[in-house]
């Protein structure tokens, strides 16, 4: 278990994969389309020049694929709703074109402000620019999300938008209610020196966002590249579009397929635990109190900076080292209140950089906050966040086998919703042990979830005020009951207890 290992598709696979595609494409033309289909998650063909009007008759679409996306990070409950998207791309010699379906009996739109990625809303992206393997949203990388508020809006160009670099785009919609769900078709400049040429090759991705009652709960994803809605973070991970010249008999071949995480990770210079010993430890092989040369506990009223319902107590009710583990509990009284444990390494030790793993498992229940995260010795750059968060993991008892990583700076943090996030599932968290890690390098910190990349934030060298990792970290693990987060959506009322499991916490450097 001391190396991570990237696997990257073989030339001869991706031989084979073109040598199947040059067939496909060819089928789908004798069947009538103006365009050969897309190679699923991977690209798609924009046919051109095409006339499109912006006015929710779909006719002027005929014969440009429509291609079906049911890949998703998170699945509906609903059978009914947010199963899957169809899209269909063209251009003129202005305009890239996109259309967008989403089967949805359960329309939620304006619901949470501005955060329409929360509820229904569907969104694509671009990537115009001469790098394809960009990793930040440089000028011609764009996300547009069109959410359902546009709804039968009589102007196309007055819209409700959100989105990394949206307003550098005239977009316009139309967006529009259908029998069984909702559409739109948009049109974005393709700008000066973009026009379409045959064979040319644009970063694209598409996405749908679903709400089957109120919160999001299902995500929909076309590109392969994107295994964990990195997309708004990460447009390396995008797909690719080639432009198609209308009545052409030659295919163009796809040259660059773009880098998945792994191999994100590796050019960022992560290695995993490759090349580092062993530093620190506690395997929790004795019984009793925790180490207490190892681990402090935080002040009983810890919680209260997120309203959470729980005192931290020193007690062995809530914390204590039994059969190879360490139990973190938070149990509630006969009068109703809780107590837990928050237990930390400040003053006991702490480190700059290195590769810190946990293994775990995790509570479940409806109002549960379990955490294992990082926190700043001394606040050098001043108080929360400007000194920095490094959350290894984060799960709220709401979203059941979904696990968060979150980076919080002075530039990037929830209270002003631009922190630097991701959620996405990982199954059975709460039955099951899993290993949460975090490789942290003066050039960025690299998240994992069971050896595999899950998550990265970047050094940007502009200062602290976004990279205030050079300062020493401690680490902390506890179980939060309910606040702003947990208890978002309640307590269930039957729970009395809920544990957190630690089978062991290591550092390398």
């Amino acid at each position: 278990m001391n190396k991570i290992y990237f696997k990257k598709p073989s030339a001869l696979l991706w031989a084979l994969i073109w040598m199947i595609v040059s067939i496909i494409p060819a089928t789908a033309q004798d069947n009538g389309n103006i365009a050969p289909d897309q190679i699923p998650g991977v690209a798609v063909y924009i046919p051109y020049p095409v006339d499109i009007t912006l006015d929710g008759n779909l006719d002027d679409w005929e014969g440009i694929p429509v291609q079906r996306v049911d890949t998703a990070v998170s699945q509906s409950p609903d059978p009914n709703q947010n199963q899957y998207l169809d899209f269909s791309v063209a251009a003129d010699e202005d305009n890239l074109y996109v259309y967008m379906f989403s089967e949805d009996s359960n329309i939620i739109a304006g619901q949470h402000e501005g955060n329409f990625w929360n509820e229904d809303s569907m969104e694509f992206y671009v990537n115009f620019s001469d790098d394809l393997n960009a990793r930040d949203f440089s000028p011609g990388i764009a996300q547009i999300n069109i959410n359902g508020t546009n709804i039968d809006n009589s102007s196309v160009s007055d819209l409700s938008l959100s989105g990394t670099n949206v307003d550098s785009y005239a977009v316009r919609a139309k967006v529009f209610e259908t029998a069984n769900g909702w559409a739109f078709e948009a049109a974005i400049p393709l700008g000066s020196g973009n026009g379409p040429s045959h064979g040319k090759t644009i970063g694209f991705q598409v996405q749908a966002n679903g709400a089957t009652q109120q919160d999001r709960d299902s995500k929909i994803i076309w590109s392969k590249l994107d295994t964990g809605d990195e997309s708004y973070n990460n447009p390396a991970v995008f797909g690719r579009a080639m432009f198609f010249e209308i009545g052409r008999t030659d295919i163009p071949v796809l040259e660059d397929m773009g880098k998945d995480l792994g191999e994100t990770f590796i050019d960022e210079g992560a290695t995993g635990r490759a090349s580092r010993e062993l530093v620190w430890a506690d395997e929790f092989d004795y019984r009793g109190e925790p180490d207490r040369s190892k681990w402090a506990y935080a002040a009983a009223d810890a919680g209260k900076y997120n309203n959470e319902l729980q005192s931290y107590t020193t007690t062995r009710a809530n914390s204590r080292v039994r059969r190879g583990n360490l139990t973190i509990r938070a149990l509630r009284d006969d009068n109703g209140r809780w107590t837990s444990a928050r237990l930390n390494t400040q003053f006991r030790e702490d480190w700059t950089y290195g590769y810190f793993e946990i293994r775990a498992k995790l509570p479940a229940g409806l109002g549960t906050w379990p955490a294992i995260w990082m926190m700043p010795t001394n606040e050098t750059y001043g108080g929360w966040p400007s000194s920095g968060e490094i959350d290894i993991m984060e799960f709220v008892g709401l979203d059941p086998d979904i696990i968060h990583t979150s980076v919080h700076t002075e530039i990037y943090n929830h209270r002003i919703d631009t922190q630097k996030t991701r959620a996405a599932m990982v199954e059975n968290v709460c039955d099951e042990f899993h290993t949460y890690a975090v490789e942290w390098t003066p050039d960025g910190l690299f998240f994992y979830v069971d050896d595999e990349p899950f998550y990265f934030f970047l050094n940007e060298d502009s200062g602290y005020r976004a990279w205030p990792f050079d300062k020493p970290f401690y680490i902390i693990l506890n179980v939060a009951m309910g606040g702003d987060w947990g208890g978002m959506n309640g307590m269930d009322p039957d729970l009395d207890e809920a544990e957190m499991l630690v089978d062991y916490v290591r550092v390398y450097q």
